[in-house]
């Protein structure tokens, strides 16, 4: 169903159908690490096939868990354990070393996009982001490629 096409490290671009409707391809992160290293792709959830991005989400009223769609723009995601407030900006950690998640950028809603890499090591030019704010348009995985472009022409 994959077939790599040299896209940015540890993402793979497929051809085919997506959610029951036809789109010539899109890219899935196949690699994804904290900054020091621990894999967040885990069976928690599975998105069309493919194994889910986890992250521990925190904020001063509780901690839970999040399995985003490693489906690049996919607004797929699970909860557990965590009531999801519309409009709250969360601490994105590590499951695994409990560490937030770096910062790259501020958002264009105020709140900040916290940073995946693609490789084991912390390297900002193969990375992926999120936003912290629940319900903002870019809670979801973004690329490099749109992280690079937004901040550029001013989104963030």
């Amino acid at each position: 169903m994959g077939q790599n096409l040299g896209d940015q490290r540890g993402c793979i671009t497929v051809e085919g159908w997506q959610k029951g409707r036809h789109q010539d391809s899109f890219r899935v992160v196949t690699e994804c690490y904290c900054p020091n290293g621990h894999g967040l792709l885990s069976d928690l959830a599975t998105f069309g096939g493919f194994t889910g991005i986890s992250v521990k989400l925190r904020c001063d009223r509780q901690e839970g868990r999040l399995s985003l769609s490693p489906i690049i723009g996919d607004l797929s995601r699970t909860f557990f354990n965590f009531e999801r407030i519309e409009g709250s900006i969360v601490e994105i950690c590590c499951p695994t070393c409990d560490e937030a998640l770096p910062l790259y950028n501020q958002c264009s809603c105020g709140a900040y996009l916290a940073t995946l890499f693609t490789t084991p090591k912390r390297d900002f030019a193969n990375c992926i982001g999120i936003c912290q704010r629940i319900g903002c348009l870019h809670s979801k995985i973004m690329s490099i490629d749109n992280l690079r472009k937004y901040s550029r022409m001013g989104y963030y």
